[in-house]
């Protein structure tokens, strides 16, 4: 009988432990995803090149196969599209070789202007990050 009762009180631990970690753990949850929720709650629109990412891959890629040689492979560059459209900021996140990746950071500074982001009906500046395959 005394067997007994201390396997209830093991199991009641156990499961009041369980209960304290399953409630404990939603709380941090929830508060690390709020504060995420209302950065995005307002976004309405994202930055848009004129006529679509089509249309930039047709001025920026025979712009730079026609500058220079290049390694095929793959680069993801990344921009911020100011309030009035222009591009700034533009770094390689991977690159090809250093000097092809100077190369297009160029060609994409004299892009045309973007239409920019907007929250709550107002532009935004906004990080883009956008791929290029080369092959």
């Amino acid at each position: 009988m005394y067997i007994f009762e201390s396997m209830k009180k093991i199991i009641a631990l156990a499961i009041f432990g369980f209960l304290t970690f399953a409630v404990n753990a939603q709380e941090i949850s929830t508060d690390t995803i709020a504060p995420i929720e209302k950065k995005v709650k307002g976004l309405q629109s994202v930055p848009e090149f004129p006529g679509g990412l089509k249309e930039f891959y047709n001025l920026i890629v025979p712009k730079i196969q026609r500058s220079m040689r290049y390694t095929p492979g793959r680069m993801i560059v990344a921009f911020i599209v100011e309030k009035d459209g222009s591009v700034t900021e533009i770094t390689t996140i991977e690159g090809i070789n250093e000097k092809f990746d100077e190369r297009v950071r160029e060609i994409i500074a004299k892009s045309p202007r973007w239409k920019p982001g907007e929250q709550e009906g107002k532009p935004i500046r906004a990080r883009y990050r956008i791929p290029f395959t080369f092959r």
